[in-house]
């Protein structure tokens, strides 16, 4: 006997609360100010296909309920150690970048295991390396539901202290609700701008340079920071921009350079920036190329210490009818553009300071933070996504009353880039605001006072350059603008405020990233029977994409590799988890196990020996169940087939030993009979003549 059972299969796309691990978090609702990242660092080297990593402290539980475990979320980002030219202190090729090395590089996995305190195990292999003196951050990302975000609300990180911060990582299972009010905010949390210093000389020519007397101090960037600067490039100061990082001001109080994002690395052109085109006769009278010029990465340095008032419209830089320093152009030169082509992402650049020998001089504003949202709903809401730049500070003393030695006699900072918004998911994103704009430059602002008749002019700061945004879906407001310029409210330049500082070049606000995510349906069957399991990929998937089988939501055992999985004979209802590397999470798929009633086909017949020409009938002798469908066969017969319970009148006109099939259903499950020669026709007696 054999059998052809009919499953009736209860087929339910799986809701995305269902998988795994995703969702482990809960519902989130923020209605003030909160940090939900915990931090840590590499501390030894990982490549490519590892698939655990050594860090200071693998805890990471701050703005968490436990320690992180099995089937929690980490990103890995190394931030810096890009190689840079420093050959030459008195070119502005200083601190081009030679080889980004593994400097923005960054994966997210969901840990299998935390053995000890340094030590994190995760489930897909790296599709990266790391290099840890490069400052490799390892962010834990909570796993939410779903995430509201109300008015008043700002969700946000730590700030970058050279070694940890910096980075905002999120992952949302359902829906994400920015409301009206409500900001996702990592404006100056990235790279440091350049700290003041006030020690100055007159005629200060180097682009990079470990004496503060020579200019003022260099933006933070993936180059390094200020300290990495001084040990090993000898430019801790002075105009040269290393990598994104903006150029401090030159001596004698040239403004501090904008730091830089995105663009085109190609369109740098010596850090000019983009100057105003309002300013298109002063401009000429430095170089005719400034004019309709815009280029890419930080603004420029506004120009040097004029101490005479001259005509800005008929006299340029470096005229000693300035008097001073002449009003040179030595201010900062703005950071390089980065390039996103491979994937990698970054932080934006800190501007440079600006110069002074006063206690009244500009820093330089910090870059900001990164932004990485991994959902799988849609984004909607009117609130705001927002990566922006620092301002650059103004040369001033703060406060109100007259001053009677110091009234910003100093140059002001460059402001700091936007950051990078990376926002992948296999829903949309409407209605919300996304900004990664950079900072402002700061302004020289003489105040009331005994320097008040003086009027002399320093440099204002450069804008910072624009960030990244990349959205998977979606039509949301986008903006990377540079920041504009600083300007000077000194008489002398009354007609050219801009003074030589130059706007930051915008970033990269409409890129798009890839997303995807992994589908299976639950399935019911019969005890003791098998179910077929099938995965499928919706969005885009990385080349190379192979489904994995699994008994557990994280780790386990690997069951079968491939799209389609036939599980062994089931009485218990079974949880299978399939995944994707390097997709970060299992999804479950339930096979429930239901006891079906068992039918069985029997069936007798009213002869089985006859002679050609007889005919019988057949009756269903079925058992186990109510059919309601029979299918019978009769080979050999005069009628082949019947369909009703009880069969009559099917005669045999050849001889032979025949077979007789009867399927029966209960329309769920069905049995088979097949009775190999169940009817014997015999041949007709030979009638033989006699004589008599």
């Amino acid at each position: 006997m054999k059998k052809a059972i009919l499953l009736s299969s209860l087929i339910i796309t799986l809701f995305i609360s269902a998988n795994a691990q995703r969702g482990k978090d809960g519902v989130h609702i923020i209605s003030a100010m909160e940090i939900v990242n915990a931090f840590t660092f590499l501390t030894s080297d990982a490549s490519i296909g590892d698939t655990s990593i050594t860090v200071s402290n693998a805890n990471l539980n701050t703005n968490f309920s436990s320690n992180l475990g099995a089937g929690d979320l980490i990103m890995i980002i190394q931030v810096q150690g890009v190689t840079v030219d420093n050959s030459n202190q008195f070119a502005s090729s200083w601190g081009t970048i030679l080889n980004y090395n593994n400097c923005g590089n960054y994966d997210i996995v969901e840990v299998e295991a935390v053995p000890n305190s340094t030590t994190i195990i995760f489930d897909c292999a790296l599709l990266n390396s790391y290099t840890s003196a490069g400052n490799v951050v390892i962010v834990r990302i909570p796993r939410y539901i779903s995430l509201t975000i109300n008015s008043g609300g700002i969700l946000t990180t730590d700030t970058w202290n050279g070694s940890v911060g910096g980075i905002l990582a999120i992952e949302v299972d359902g829906a994400t609700i920015i409301n009206a009010g409500g900001n996702i905010d990592v404006s100056n949390l990235g790279f440091r701008g350049g700290q003041i210093e006030s020690s100055s000389t007159f005629g200060g020519l180097r682009y990079a340079d470990n004496n503060p007397i020579e200019g003022a101090e260099k933006g933070e960037g993936i180059a390094g920071d200020q300290v990495f600067y001084s040990s090993a490039l000898a430019g801790r100061y002075t105009r040269g921009a290393p990598a994104n990082g903006g150029g401090g001001g030159n001596a004698h109080n040239a403004g501090g350079a904008g730091g830089a994002n995105a663009g085109n690395p190609l369109n740098w052109n010596d850090g000019i920036g983009v100057p105003d085109p309002i300013y298109n006769i002063s401009w000429a009278l430095e170089t005719p190329s400034l004019v309709g010029a815009s280029n890419a990465g930080g603004g420029r340095g506004g120009y040097s210490h004029a101490g005479a008032n001259a005509n800005e419209l008929t006299q340029g830089p470096g005229n000693g009818a300035w008097g001073g320093d002449t009003r040179r152009e030595v201010g900062g030169l703005g950071g390089r553009p980065l390039d996103y082509s491979t994937g990698k992402i970054f932080m934006g650049g800190g501007g440079g300071a600006g110069d002074g020998e006063t206690t009244a001089p500009g820093a330089g504003g910090n870059g900001s933070g990164i932004i990485f949202m991994n959902t799988y709903g849609d984004i909607t809401g009117s609130g705001n996504i927002i990566a922006n730049g620092q301002d650059g500070f103004n040369s001033e003393i703060p406060g109100s009353a007259p001053l009677a030695t110091v009234t910003g006699k100093d140059a002001a900072g460059g402001g700091g880039a936007g950051g990078a918004i990376i926002i992948k998911t296999t829903g949309t994103v409407s209605g919300v605001t996304i900004n990664a704009i950079g900072g402002k430059g700061g302004d020289q602002v003489l105040k009331a006072g005994a320097f008040a008749s003086i009027g002399e002019a320093e440099g204002p700061g450069g804008g910072g350059g624009g960030g990244y945004i990349a959205i998977t879906s979606g039509t949301p407001t986008r903006n990377a603008n540079g920041g504009i310029y600083g300007t000077t409210n000194s008489s002398y330049l009354s007609n050219f405020p801009a003074n030589g500082a130059t706007s930051g070049g915008n970033g990269m606000p409409n890129e798009s990233i890839d997303a995807f995510d992994v589908l299976v349906s639950n399935d019911t069957i019969c005890t003791n029977t098998t179910s077929t399991l099938i995965a499928t990929i919706t969005g885009t998937s990385p080349v190379g994409t192979t489904f994995e089988w699994y008994d557990s939501p994280v780790g386990g055992t690997l069951l079968f590799t491939g799209s389609s999985f036939t599980s062994p004979s089931l009485t218990v209802n079974t949880t299978y988890y399939v995944r994707v590397c390097p997709a970060p999470f299992r999804v479950p798929a339930l096979v429930v196990v239901n006891p079906c009633p068992t039918i069985m086909a029997n069936f007798s017949s009213t002869d089985s020996s006859l002679c050609i020409g007889d005919c019988i009938d057949f009756t269903d002798i079925s058992t186990g169940g109510s059919a309601t469908g029979w299918t019978w066969s009769f080979l050999g017969a005069a009628t082949t087939t019947s369909s009703v319970q009880n069969p009559t009148n099917i005669c045999y006109n050849t001889p032979g030993s025949f077979d007789v099939e009867l399927i029966v259903t209960d329309g769920t499950n069905s049995d088979t009979l097949l009775i190999p020669n169940f009817i014997t026709v015999n041949a007709l007696p030979t009638v033989t003549a006699s004589a008599t």
